[in-house]
C-alpha cells in the first residue's frame, strides 16, 4: 500500500505502544476502546489480587463439548459482553470466520488465582483448564479466545517459561527471553520485574518455595503497574500486527477483509471491533473494497427432496402431463427417476422397520438373541462374543429389504479422497447411523430385555434403561419424537414380576481309563442367571414400539435427513460468507461427506442438488474391489493372514495366541478400509496411506514383516497388486542417489533420500518465474499435524524447534519433539503474485539443504505440468534414531487447500 500521510496509523505501525497511542488519540480513535479498555483492566486487576475470573466444566464424553464462563463479569458488563462478543451478534456484523471448534488455553486467566491459592500445583490445574469447544457458543468464549486469553497469556509468559524447565539449548534460552523482556518493555513494565526470571539470574539456585515467592512477587509487580495503561499498550501491539496485515494486502488504497484477516488477526478483530470489518476499516481510515461483500445473515436453505409427491399437482397447474413433469424432475436430479436418492433412502427405512419390528415381536426363548440385526462397529472374527451372530440381519429381514439396504448404500465416499465414489463394504452400518438414535434404543431396550430374562448377562437393568439409553432418548426429544415416560414406569413394574434368577451352567465330561475301568467325570460351573417371564416383556415392548412408529416414524425420517441437509446448507452458506467463493470439492467433504454418506450413496453432487447448489466437479466411480457384505472379505483376508477362530479352550489357556488371533482379526477388519483406499487412489495405498503404523502387527519383524503379508492376501483376492515401490516394506528402502556438483554440493534425483546430522538444518528454496513462500508442516508417525500450529509460515513463525524466515525453513532436529516424526517444507506460489502463476515449464525452483557439519544437498525437481500452485519441496524424516532427508517434489493442483487435507490442517484455501 502507498505510503500516504492522510493515514494517521501508517507512523504508529512501527511506533513504540506509547507513541502509537498518541498518534491513536491525536487521530480521536482511542474513545472507541474505553469501554473494553476498562474491562480488561479491571478483570486482570481482579485476577492478580487472587479472584478467579472464569469456570471451566468438561464435556461428558468426546461428542460433547467443554463449556467456559466468565464469572468475574458484573451484571453491567455481562450485557455488554452478550451485545459485543456473543457469536450471533458478531456473525451479524461479517464475522463467518469465527470458528466452529476450538480448543482455548483459558487457564491463562485462572492462574494468578492458582498462584496464590495452589502455588505447588498452579501450572498443572491451569494447563487443566484447557476447554476443547466443539461448539462455539455464547459471548465468554469469544471474549477469552479474542481478548482475555491473549493479554494473560503475554504477561505471565515468564512464569510458564519457566515452569517448561531448561528444555532449550541456552542460546535458544537466551533468545526468548529477550524477546519476553522486550515485551514487558513495551507494556511499560519496570525493569526488574523479571530479575529473578531472566536467563543468567537466580531462577536455577532457588528452591521450591523460593521459585513460588518469585512468581508471588511478579504477581505483586503487575497488580501496581498502571493497568490501563499496561491494557492500552497491550491493545495497540495487537492493532500494530492489524495494520501491517493491512498495509501488506492493501495494493490499491484498500483490501478485502479475508485477505487480511489471518487466523492470527481474526481474534483482533473480534476483540476490538466486535467482528465488524467495517468499524475495522473506519478506524483504518480505510474506503470499502469495491468487491467487499458483508453478509449479515445466512439463507435458508432449500431442500428439493420430497419432491416426486407433488408431480400430479404440478402437472394439473401446469396443464402439462404429469410423466412430462417427472422426466423434468429427474433431469434436475440428475438421473433416470424423479424420486430423489433421499425419498428413496427415507422409503426404504421405512421398509426396513418393518422387519426390525416383526424381528424382535416373534422373539421367544430358545432362538438366539437378536444382537447383530442392526450391524455395528464391532466386527469380531477372531471369537464371536456370547450372544452376538454376526450378519443377523441376513436370517432375520425379508430379502427385498436385504437388497434395497445393499444396493442404496452400496457406495460411500472417503472424506480425505472426495474425487471418487467407492463401495462401501458395510452397508447395513451406514444404514443403521442413517437411522440413528431411533434404530439405537428401540434396539437396544429390546437387547436388554433379552438378556436381563434369557442371560448370559446384561449391562443394565430393565428399570435404569432410561437412564443407560438416556442419549440415544434426548435426541429422540430434540427431534420432536419423545418416547412415552410411562413406558418406563410400566418397564421397571415388568421386572418386578420376573421369575427368580436360575443359574446358567457350562457342564464339561471327561472319560478317564483306570486300573478299576472308566470313570466319567463330570463339572459344571455356574457363570450366568436367567429369568424367567421374556414374552411378557417383550410385548410391551413391541406395544410401546408399534404406537411410537405409527406416531412418529414418519416424522422422525424427515427430521433425520432434513437435519443432516439443512446443516450442509447451513455449512456451505457459511464458508461462501467467510472465503466470499464456493468451497472446492475437498472443502465441502469435509462437512458434507457423513450426509452423503447417509442419504446419496456418497454422491456430493446428488447432495449439492438436494440442498439446490451447482456441484463444483463429477465424482468418479471406480471399479467396486468390495462386492456384497465386507464380513465376507474380512473372514477371506483373516484366513489368508493365518486367522483361526479361537476355541473356549485357547481364549482359557492360551492368552498370547488369543491376542495374536485378535490382531489378526483387527487387520482383516482394516482391510476393507484398505480396499476403499485403493479405489480412491486408484492403486494399492502405501503403509503410510494406510496408517499401518497405528495397527499392531504380530509378526517377529512387526509391522516390517506383517505389511507384506496383509498386501499379498489382498492382491490374491482382488488381482491388483502394489507398484514395485509399494511393495517394499515399510522401512524406508529407497537410497540416496546423489552426485557431486560445484563446491562439494550434492544434488538429489526424486524420491532419493541421505542421512542428516541431529543439529540445525536450512532449507532455502529459490525460484525463478514465480514469487514463492516457504512454509513448513510438523508431521506425526500417521502423517497428519497434531493441531493447527504444526504450520509453520509467516504469521506463525516457529514451532517446536521448527522455524520460517522469508525463503528458508530450519529445523534444529535435536530439539524438535519424540512426536513429531517429519517435517514437510512446502512451497507454494505467492498470492500476490501475478494472477493465475502456477509451476510449469517457465518456473524453475530449488531447494538447498546445509548444516553447519557441512552438508550440502541441492533439489530441482522435474518441471509441473498440471497447474499446481503448491509443491512439497523436500521431508526431513526420523530413520533408526537419526534423520534423512527426501527429495519429494509432490504438487498439488488443488493448492493448500489439497495439502491441508491430506495434513489434517485447516486453512483458508
Amino acid at each position: 500500500m502507498a505510503r500516504d500521510s492522510s493515514y494517521w496509523w501508517h507512523p504508529a505501525t512501527q511506533a513504540d505502544p506509547g507513541e502509537a497511542l498518541r498518534l491513536e488519540a491525536a487521530a480521536g480513535q482511542h474513545q472507541r476502546f474505553a469501554e473494553f479498555d476498562a474491562l480488561a483492566a479491571r478483570l486482570l486487576g481482579a485476577a492478580l489480587a487472587g479472584q478467579p475470573v472464569a469456570t471451566f466444566t468438561p464435556g461428558r464424553g468426546r461428542h460433547t463439548s467443554d463449556t467456559a464462563e466468565v464469572t468475574a463479569l458484573t451484571q453491567a458488563e455481562a450485557v455488554l459482553c452478550a451485545s459485543f462478543f456473543s457469536v450471533q451478534e458478531q456473525q451479524k456484523r461479517g464475522a463467518w470466520y469465527l470458528p466452529t471448534k476450538l480448543s482455548v488455553k483459558a487457564g491463562a486467566v485462572n492462574l494468578p488465582y492458582l498462584l496464590r491459592e495452589r502455588p505447588g500445583h498452579a501450572l498443572t490445574l491451569a494447563a487443566d483448564e484447557t476447554a476443547r469447544l466443539t461448539a462455539v457458543e455464547g459471548a465468554d468464549t469469544v471474549l477469552l479466545w479474542a481478548l482475555l486469553v491473549p493479554l494473560f497469556e503475554t504477561l505471565l509468559q515468564p512464569v510458564r517459561l519457566r515452569a517448561a524447565g531448561d528444555i532449550f539449548p541456552p542460546t535458544q534460552q537466551q533468545r526468548f527471553w529477550t524477546l519476553v523482556e522486550e515485551r514487558y518493555r513495551l507494556l511499560g513494565i519496570e525493569d526488574g520485574a523479571l530479575a529473578a526470571f531472566r536467563f543468567g539470574g537466580d531462577w536455577p539456585t532457588l528452591d521450591r518455595t523460593g521459585q513460588q515467592q518469585a512468581r508471588l512477587e511478579l504477581l505483586d509487580t503487575l497488580a501496581a503497574a498502571d493497568l490501563a495503561q499496561l491494557v492500552a499498550r497491550h491493545r495497540i501491539q495487537q492493532l500494530q500486527a492489524l495494520m501491517s496485515g493491512f498495509a501488506k494486502k492493501a495494493k490499491a488504497g484498500t483490501a478485502l477483509a479475508r485477505r487480511v484477516l489471518t487466523k492470527e488477526l481474526q481474534p483482533v478483530v473480534s476483540a476490538y471491533f466486535g467482528g465488524d470489518w467495517l468499524a475495522a476499516l473506519d478506524y483504518l481510515q480505510a474506503p470499502v473494497h469495491p468487491d467487499e461483500e458483508i453478509i449479515t445473515a445466512l439463507p435458508e436453505p432449500r431442500l428439493y427432496v420430497g419432491t416426486s409427491v407433488q408431480t400430479a399437482d404440478v402437472a394439473a397447474e401446469a396443464g402439462i402431463e404429469e410423466a412430462e413433469v417427472q422426466a423434468m424432475l429427474a433431469a434436475f436430479l440428475g438421473g433416470s427417476s424423479s424420486v430423489s436418492p433421499v425419498e428413496e433412502r427415507t422409503a426404504a427405512l421405512r421398509r426396513w422397520w418393518a422387519g426390525f419390528d416383526q424381528a424382535h415381536a416373534i422373539q421367544s426363548p430358545g432362538m438366539p438373541s437378536l444382537w447383530g440385526l442392526v450391524d455395528e462397529e464391532l466386527m469380531v472374527l477372531s471369537r464371536t462374543e456370547q450372544g452376538f451372530t454376526p450378519q443377523l440381519y441376513r436370517q432375520c429381514l425379508p430379502p427385498d429389504v436385504l437388497e434395497e439396504v445393499g444396493r442404496l448404500w452400496a457406495t460411500v465416499t472417503l472424506q480425505r479422497y472426495p474425487g471418487r465414489i467407492v463401495s462401501n463394504p458395510r452397508p447395513h452400518r451406514i444404514m443403521a447411523d442413517a437411522l440413528g438414535p431411533a434404530g439405537e434404543f428401540w434396539h437396544g431396550v429390546g437387547l436388554t430385555a433379552w438378556f436381563v430374562c434369557e442371560g448370559p448377562y446384561s449391562r443394565t437393568t430393565l428399570g435404569r434403561a432410561d437412564r443407560y439409553y438416556s442419549k440415544s432418548l434426548a435426541a429422540l426429544r430434540a427431534a420432536g419424537c419423545p418416547v412415552d415416560t410411562t413406558f418406563f414406569r410400566e418397564l421397571s413394574a415388568a421386572e418386578q414380576t420376573l421369575g427368580p434368577e436360575e443359574d446358567i451352567t457350562d457342564s464339561t465330561s471327561s472319560t478317564v481309563e483306570t486300573p478299576y475301568g472308566q470313570m466319567i467325570f463330570t463339572s459344571s460351573m455356574g457363570r450366568h442367571t436367567r429369568r424367567k417371564g421374556f414374552e411378557g416383556v417383550r410385548n410391551l415392548i413391541t406395544r410401546y414400539r408399534r404406537a411410537w412408529a405409527e406416531r412418529h416414524l414418519a416424522t422422525y425420517l424427515q427430521h433425520r435427513c432434513r437435519s443432516e441437509l439443512e446443516n450442509v446448507a447451513h455449512q456451505l452458506h457459511r464458508h461462501l460468507a467467510a472465503k466470499g467463493r464456493p468451497p472446492t470439492l475437498i472443502q465441502f467433504s469435509r462437512f458434507a461427506t457423513e450426509a452423503a454418506n447417509h442419504w446419496t450413496g456418497g454422491d456430493l453432487g446428488a447432495l449439492y442438488t438436494a440442498i439446490g447448489e451447482p456441484a463444483p466437479s463429477e465424482q468418479e466411480r471406480p471399479a467396486r474391489l468390495v462386492a456384497g457384505d465386507g464380513y465376507d472379505v474380512a473372514r477371506r483376508v483373516y484366513q489368508a493372514l493365518g486367522g483361526k477362530p479361537l476355541n473356549h479352550d485357547t481364549w482359557s489357556n492360551r492368552p498370547e495366541e488369543t491376542q495374536r488371533q485378535w490382531q489378526l482379526g483387527r487387520l482383516a477388519a482394516e482391510s476393507l478400509r484398505y480396499l476403499q483406499l485403493q479405489e480412491a487412489l486408484g492403486q494399492p495405498p502405501t503403509a503410510k496411506q494406510f496408517g499401518a503404523q497405528r495397527l499392531r502387527w504380530p509378526w517377529p519383524g512387526g509391522e516390517a514383516e506383517g505389511w507384506p503379508h496383509l498386501q499379498r492376501a489382498l492382491a490374491a483376492l482382488t488381482g491388483v497388486g502394489p507398484s514395485p515401490d509399494q511393495g517394499l516394506s515399510p522401512a524406508d528402502s529407497s537410497t540416496a542417489v546423489v552426485r557431486p556438483r560445484d563446491g562439494g554440493r550434492q544434488t538429489l534425483a526424486k524420491g532419493a533420500n541421505t542421512p542428516l546430522a541431529t543439529e540445525e538444518a536450512t532449507i532455502r528454496i529459490t525460484a525463478s518465474g514465480v514469487p514463492v513462500d516457504v512454509s513448513a508442516v510438523l508431521l506425526t508417525h500417521e502423517g497428519r499435524v497434531r493441531s493447527d500450529d504444526d504450520l509453520v509460515f509467516y504469521n506463525h513463525p516457529f514451532q517446536d524447534g521448527v522455524r520460517v524466515d522469508g525463503g528458508a525453513a530450519t529445523a534444529e532436529l535435536s530439539l524438535v519433539p519424540e512426536s513429531v516424526n517429519s517435517i514437510a517444507v512446502v512451497v507454494s506460489v505467492d498470492p500476490e503474485g501475478p494472477p493465475g502463476a502456477v509451476f510449469d515449464q517457465t518456473t524453475v525452483w530449488e531447494a538447498q539443504i546445509t548444516q553447519p557439519s557441512g552438508i550440502r544437498l541441492s533439489f530441482v525437481p522435474p518441471p509441473f505440468s498440471g497447474g499446481e500452485t503448491v509443491a512439497v519441496a523436500v521431508e526431513l524424516y526420523r530413520r533408526t534414531g537419526g534423520w534423512k532427508a527426501r527429495a519429494v517434489g509432490q504438487g498439488y493442483a488443488s493448492g493448500l487447500a489439497g495439502l491441508a487435507t491430506d495434513y489434517g490442517i485447516d486453512v483458508e484455501a
